[in-house]
């Protein structure tokens, strides 16, 4: 896919992430992550031990946030670690090939959460946090283009992953199961031609900024399979009239 090639450029390593964050301040409590090797089509062809680690924060957890992740602020005085031990943790696992790496989020928001964590923690000047600023790729902004709603708008993960009849892994707001569910339909994405071409006609079939002449010669053409010039300037006609 052209597209999204331009996008992976001559990256051979993508670090498919997802960040859980507090409810107000929006500082980053949990990290999950997984470490996929591409072949030389783009497609999956090893998965590494995924990664997570629990982070304090200054702020409290919110309690929106603790029903959804099950995060409690008691959980991060236990078992969290400060910000800065966690990136480098982090920046362990992502391994040293980074020219040719690639960061995988699914939405703006986990790199909103990273920005702001930074700078709470002073560490927004860090190599391997402007790595991951530099080299980020919103994957919903790729699904959006050939996958969208009924409505014709964006679609969150689950539902990404139902398009291409994914059964999701482990628990909602899990970081790591997130990041891993990420992988699935990345690779999904690149593999199941079939549904990604159903999908993409119906975004194209329901493209609300399409001229009507162009949608009716689309439809026309999805439902008797042939169009003729005559039925384009039949269509024009009807919008000129």
């Amino acid at each position: 896919m052209k597209f999204l090639n331009k996008l992976l450029n001559d990256a051979n390593q993508i670090i498919f992430m997802d960040f859980e964050g507090t409810q107000l301040t929006q500082e980053i409590i949990a990290i999950g992550a997984i470490k996929v090797e591409l072949d030389n089509k783009k497609r999956i062809k090893k998965s590494h031990k995924p990664f997570k680690i629990f982070i304090r924060a200054e702020g409290v957890v919110g309690p929106v946030v603790e029903q959804l992740t099950g995060i409690t602020d008691l959980y991060l005085f236990q078992y969290g670690e400060n910000f800065t031990d966690a990136i480098q943790k982090f920046s362990s696992y992502c391994g040293n090939n980074l020219k040719q790496t690639v960061f995988m989020t699914y939405g703006n928001f986990d790199m909103r959460l990273l920005h702001q964590t930074s700078l709470i923690n002073h560490v927004d000047d860090d190599d391997f946090i402007h790595m991951i600023y530099k080299k980020n790729i919103d994957f919903s902004n790729v699904v959006s283009k050939f996958c969208r709603s009924n409505r014709n708008e964006m679609i969150s993960l689950l539902d990404a992953l139902k398009k291409f009849e994914i059964t999701p892994l482990g628990d909602a707001h899990d970081p790591q199961s997130d990041a891993i569910n990420l992988s699935l339909l990345y690779n999904a994405f690149i593999t199941e031609k079939r549904i990604l071409k159903e999908e993409y006609l119906k975004v194209l079939l329901h493209n609300p900024h399409l001229p009507t002449p162009i949608l009716k010669i689309m439809t026309k053409l999805v439902d008797e399979g042939t169009v003729t010039t005559d039925d384009l300037l039949k269509y024009i006609d009807e919008e000129i009239q």
